[in-house]
């Protein structure tokens, strides 16, 4: 049982398939050899259950002989003291407990055969799947038993007393083998089981979306002809047997419907959560995308706003320096020629002399400091001479 999750995350081989397979098989056969040594070691309870059906003091034999009293119907009526059976083979009996302990070893081990199937094929199921999966492991051997039941205890009864009684001639006595005996019990009982898997079925088809509940409504009298049909081959030749089948498996079919109808509101509800889903998925990828180009504008706008500043600024200190006048600009040049002379004249010294006055440059303080200006500015003076007034005065 620790064996079957071992492959869920990992892909299996085919060699890997198998011998998980014999795994299980070997399992299940186990299960079934014990329980098969079991019922056959308890060969008085077995054999007991098995021929049960042909006793008075049988649960449905009581039950339909004091609805018969009740209703005054002898035609309810069950008497299976008429039918005696007997063995023509010299194996038959010991054939008999065999068969019984192998049918009651599969019915009891048929849950537990469920259970190891699923396991080996939950593996290869997708995990949301595996939840919906196991609910068929628990339904299928509950249906399985109910049926069985039914067909024991109400189906059973009712073909042996009506195949056990049911003569064409007065002259023809009835000897049942005991191997026909155990085939009928067998076969309604399975029968039963079986049919008592109709809401299964119903639930795979409606998942998978072959049948609706709608369709299911539409057809319902071909369905109750199809029913009809069906209990008819499962039962032994009688009204009462078939319509005892029908009733069943007729409310196990409305029953199925229902089942479609909640399997459909279920789709519909994720169809709507997954719609929803994707919507509110979208507009949120919208909305991001929104942003980002809103971030994206906001950020080229202040790109483009920092180089227009920037440029602007470039233009206004190109302005500054071209807009001066030429009165400006003279008077520029004349202040900056000034502060040269000023500066000239600083390094120059005045000597005079009897023809005039010369500017020599400054000696330097110290031996190779060249003199800044080598510029020799000779100023002379001279004395205008004095006009005669005498001369003037004659001329005129």
């Amino acid at each position: 049982m620790s064996k079957e999750i071992v492959h869920d995350d990992a892909e299996m081989t085919f060699g890997e398939h198998l011998d998980e397979l014999r795994k299980i098989l070997m399992r299940v056969i186990c299960i079934f050899g014990a329980l098969f040594c079991v019922l056959f070691a308890l060969k008085g309870i077995v054999l007991d259950v098995v021929l049960a059906p042909v006793l008075e003091n049988f649960p449905t034999n009581r039950f339909f002989n004091w609805m018969a009293e009740m209703m005054g119907s002898e035609a309810l009526r069950i008497s299976p003291d008429s039918v005696d059976l007997y063995n023509t083979k010299m194996a038959g009996q010991f054939l008999l407990h065999i068969k019984s302990s192998l049918v009651g070893a599969f019915v009891i081990a048929f849950p537990y055969l469920i259970w190891e199937l699923w396991l080996f094929v939950k593996p290869a199921l997708p995990p949301h799947q595996r939840k919906k999966s196991f609910r068929y492991v628990l339904e299928t051997p509950v249906w399985f038993v109910l049926g069985l039941l039914f067909g024991y205890f109400i189906i059973a009864p009712l073909a042996i007393n009506f195949l056990g009684n049911y003569q064409v001639s007065e002259q023809i006595n009835n000897i049942i083998g005991v191997d026909s005996f155990m085939n009928t019990v067998i076969s309604v009982s399975f029968a039963a089981a079986i049919a008592f898997q109709l809401p299964l079925l119903i639930r795979l088809l409606a998942t998978m979306g072959i049948v609706t509940s709608e369709g299911m409504r539409q057809y319902r009298k071909v369905a109750v002809a199809a029913l009809l049909i069906f209990a008819a081959i499962i039962t032994p030749p009688d009204v009462v047997s078939q319509v005892l089948i029908f009733v069943p498996c007729y409310v196990l079919y409305e029953y199925g419907i229902g089942i479609a109808a909640r399997i459909e509101a279920a789709r519909a509800k994720e169809e709507a959560e997954y719609e929803a889903a994707m919507a509110a998925e979208k507009a949120k990828a919208e909305e991001e995308a929104k942003r980002k180009a809103e971030e994206e504008a906001a950020q080229q706008e202040q790109e483009d706003a920092n180089e227009k500043d920037a440029t602007n600024e470039v233009d206004d200190t190109d302005d500054t320096t071209s807009e001066d006048t030429p009165e400006e600009a003279e008077t520029e040049s004349e202040n900056s020629d000034d502060d040269e002379d000023e500066g000239v004249e600083e390094e120059f010294e005045e000597i005079t002399s009897p023809l005039g006055t010369a500017m020599m440059p400054k000696f330097p303080e110290k031996i190779g400091e060249a003199p800044k200006k080598r510029k020799i500015v000779y100023s002379v003076a001279t004395e205008e001479p004095e006009e005669d007034n005498s001369t003037e005065q004659s001329e005129a």
